[in-house]
């Protein structure tokens, strides 16, 4: 009988032993689990940044575009008012 408690005792005493482990484990990972959440909000908040980087480059690359139009424009009047005045200055 004394010989089956004692191995009761032991397997009791390993059970104990590898509850600790786990619980020290499950610890580890919590705190593993906590930075890559923080890891995660960082990312996400430098994503949501270059997102309103980017719809701001596309607001001025517009701008842009429509400038540019405006001088082709602006350029083919004068081009044209040039060319007119050439005209006028050869026919006197």
């Amino acid at each position: 009988m004394e010989n089956v408690l004692e191995i009761l005792e032991q397997k009791v005493g390993l059970l104990l032993k590898q509850l600790q482990e786990l619980k020290k484990d499950n610890q580890e990972l919590k705190s593993r689990c906590q930075q890559l959440e923080r890891m995660v909000q960082e990312r996400d908040l430098i994503i949501q940044q270059l997102r309103q980087d980017s719809e701001g480059s596309l607001g001025m690359k517009n701008e842009i575009e429509t400038y540019r139009e405006k001088h082709d424009r602006i350029r083919i009047k004068v081009e044209s008012l040039l060319q007119k005045l050439k005209e006028f200055e050869d026919i006197q």
